[in-house]
């Protein structure tokens, strides 16, 4: 009886993850964050962190949410990675950033961003693993 028991908590885990075909991810990352001067080409600054980043996935819909955000993200879902490249301006930079986010199975997470203005590129590089996560742990991380 012990065994049968063991076995539906083993499955409600698992199935738990894909709960109303979302997906809900805890991505373990390493930012390393680099300014740099651009008519000396000298650094002036560098700086490295750790963190999480804890999202879902609408697979139906291809649509994403991270745990601190109110609104849904399109995204384009390929052979099971989320693969897009933006394009913008913030605070007088232009930017562009290269994702790619492996989803099915979880796995690797990568966003390579370029910013520059006039006198200053800034790159960042956040690479990291992503696991699957219960959908109480992503809505403790709201």
């Amino acid at each position: 009886m012990k065994a049968v028991s063991f076995l539906g908590v083993l499955v409600f885990c698992a199935s738990a993850a894909y709960a109303d075909d979302y997906l809900h991810l805890n991505c373990e990352v390493e930012v390393v964050n680099t300014k740099t001067d651009l008519d000396t080409k000298k650094i002036l600054e560098e700086s490295t962190k750790a963190g999480s980043i804890v999202f879902k996935v609408d697979l139906e819909k291809s649509r994403s949410m991270g745990a601190s955000a109110t609104d849904w993200e399109d995204i384009q879902i390929v052979d099971g990675v989320i693969r897009d490249l933006r394009k913008g301006e913030v605070d007088g930079f232009r930017f562009e950033a290269n994702r790619a986010v492996w989803i099915q199975p979880p796995g690797k997470f990568s966003v390579n961003t370029v910013a520059s203005s006039d006198k200053i590129l800034v790159t960042i590089i956040t690479e990291g693993e992503c696991s699957e996560i219960d959908a109480l742990v992503f809505d403790e991380a709201r």
